[in-house]
C-alpha cells in the first residue's frame, strides 16, 4: 500500500473516530448520578469511546503525516503527546467500560471507587494524570500547529486546541466542560479526516514536497 493511501485511509479512520467520540459523548450519564457507573447506558457509551480511540491512534497518523512538511517541530512534539495520551486513554477508557462496572457491583467495590482509595490514589492515579496532561499539552500544540500549516481546515486546529484539554481533564472539570470538549475534538476529527480522505490534504501537501 502506498504511503498517500495509507495517509488516505487513515483520514477516514480519524472520521469515524471523530462521530465516535462527539455522538456518544452526548448520551454519557450526568456526573451528579453516583450510581452512573451503573447505568444501562454507561457500557455502550464507554464501548463506542474505546473504538473511537483505537480508530483515533490509526487516524492520528494519517493527521500528521498529511501535514509533516509544514508542521515542524511544534507539530512533532504535538503528535507524539497526542498520541502517547491517546494510547493512554484506551486502557483507560477499556477499564470505564468492562472493569469499573464489575466493581461497583457491590459495596466492597464501591469504596475501592473511592477518588482518595487504593486503587486510584496509587499508581493508576499518576496514569491518569499523565494521560490527560500528554493530550492536553499535545492537542493544543497539535492543534496550533495545524493552524499555523494551513494544510487542513485552520479551525480545525483551533477546535482540536480548545477541546482538547477541556476532555482531556474531565473530570475534574464539570460536565459540560467536558462534552463541549468532546464535541469540539470530534468536530475538528471529523473535518480533518474528512479533507484527508478526500485528498484536499495531499493535494496541499504536494507543492511543499515539490519545493523541498
Amino acid at each position: 500500500m502506498s504511503s498517500s493511501r495509507l495517509i488516505r485511509w487513515s483520514g477516514l479512520a480519524l472520521l469515524l473516530a471523530g462521530l465516535l467520540v462527539a455522538i456518544p459523548i452526548l448520551f454519557h450519564p450526568s456526573d451528579a448520578d453516583p450510581q452512573a457507573v451503573l447505568n444501562s447506558i454507561w457500557v455502550p457509551v464507554h464501548s463506542l469511546f474505546v473504538s473511537g480511540a483505537v480508530l483515533m491512534l490509526f487516524g492520528l497518523i494519517g493527521f500528521y503525516a498529511s501535514q509533516i512538511e509544514r508542521t515542524g517541530g511544534l507539530g512533532l512534539i504535538g503528535f507524539i503527546l497526542t498520541f502517547i495520551g491517546n494510547a493512554l486513554i484506551v486502557f483507560v477508557l477499556a477499564l470505564e467500560a468492562f472493569v469499573i462496572p464489575v466493581i461497583a457491583a457491590n459495596a466492597a467495590g464501591q469504596a475501592l471507587l473511592d477518588p482518595a482509595g487504593p486503587l486510584f490514589g496509587g499508581l493508576l492515579g499518576l496514569v491518569l494524570l499523565l494521560m490527560a496532561g500528554s493530550f492536553a499539552l499535545g492537542t493544543i500544540l497539535l492543534g496550533i500547529a495545524t493552524f499555523r500549516a494551513g494544510v487542513l481546515p485552520r479551525w480545525a486546529g483551533v477546535l482540536l486546541a480548545v477541546g482538547g484539554p477541556l476532555l482531556a481533564f474531565w473530570p475534574p472539570l464539570p460536565q459540560l466542560l467536558g462534552t463541549i470538549g468532546g464535541v469540539l475534538v470530534g468536530v475538528s476529527f471529523v473535518w480533518s479526516g474528512y479533507t484527508i480522505w478526500a485528498g484536499s490534504g495531499a493535494r496541499a501537501l504536494q507543492p511543499a514536497m515539490r519545493d523541498a
